[in-house]
């Protein structure tokens, strides 16, 4: 599905991270977790190829990305789903237009099976109401939602997941979560979660890494996982060094 081979990525003459390693199989839920600035969306978009790695290799679903062609990357970068931090909606778009675009740009479908497809996705993201508002005239819960309902419309195989519930109250962050678990039930993707939020990591993901110091390594499953303070960071990290 996915596979990272000792990547490393430098920005001018800062190291972000080095010797990365990670795979992720079929229909698993991987969770990153980390302090803030560590790197950890940097990792999701070397990992689905928006950005270059400068060292190692990227492979997604057993391909190469460095030595396929323009043409086979983009065939390959259609079976994955992005759901951006910042939600990152078109907001000259309303909705209803914002959870077609990935259709209309992407796949030869009828305009009549887009309409059916972006429908009922909004009834199941409780969105069907709010189909014509604009991005300015949604909550914050709402953009997380139609950011999310953007990124799987076309049924990935594999999601990047940064940061979901970010900012949002208690209670929308688990309608969120409950939302990203009955969605992967139903659609049976991978998945890989950037998340600092234990009750969300707990939920989501089967495997946890933890992105610190430049490098990523594993720490096993979510349970009792619930790091924030940068002293219990280094205690996390020293456990497993």
């Amino acid at each position: 599905m996915l596979k990272l081979e000792q990547i490393a990525l430098e920005i001018g003459s800062r190291e972000i991270f080095s010797g990365v390693n990670l795979e992720v199989k079929p229909e698993e839920s991987v969770a990153i977790i980390g302090p803030s600035g560590a790197g950890k969306t940097l990792l999701l978009k070397v990992a689905c190829g928006l950005i270059p790695a400068t060292r190692g290799r990227v492979f997604l679903f057993g391909q190469d990305l460095s030595k396929v062609s323009f043409r086979e990357k983009q065939h390959l970068l259609q079976k994955l789903g992005f759901s951006f931090q910042q939600s990152a909606l078109f907001d000259f778009l309303n909705l209803e237009s914002n959870l077609a675009f990935p259709l209309k740009e992407g796949f030869d479908l009828p305009d009549q099976e887009i309409k059916r497809r972006v429908v009922s996705l909004a009834k199941e993201l409780g969105l069907i109401d709010a189909i014509r508002k604009m991005p300015g005239e949604l909550s914050g819960g709402m953009k997380k939602r139609v950011s999310l309902g953007r990124a799987i419309i076309h049924h990935p195989r594999l999601l990047f997941c940064d940061d979901p519930t970010g900012g949002l109250d208690p209670i929308t962050a688990m309608q969120i979560t409950d939302l990203i678990l009955n969605l992967r039930q139903k659609i049976k993707f991978s998945l890989i979660l950037v998340s600092n939020e234990s009750s969300v990591i707990r939920k989501l993901s089967d495997r946890v890494y933890l992105l610190y110091q430049a490098s990523l390594r594993e720490v096993g499953s979510a349970r009792g996982l619930e790091f924030k303070q940068e002293k219990e960071w280094d205690e996390l990290s020293g456990e497993y060094q």
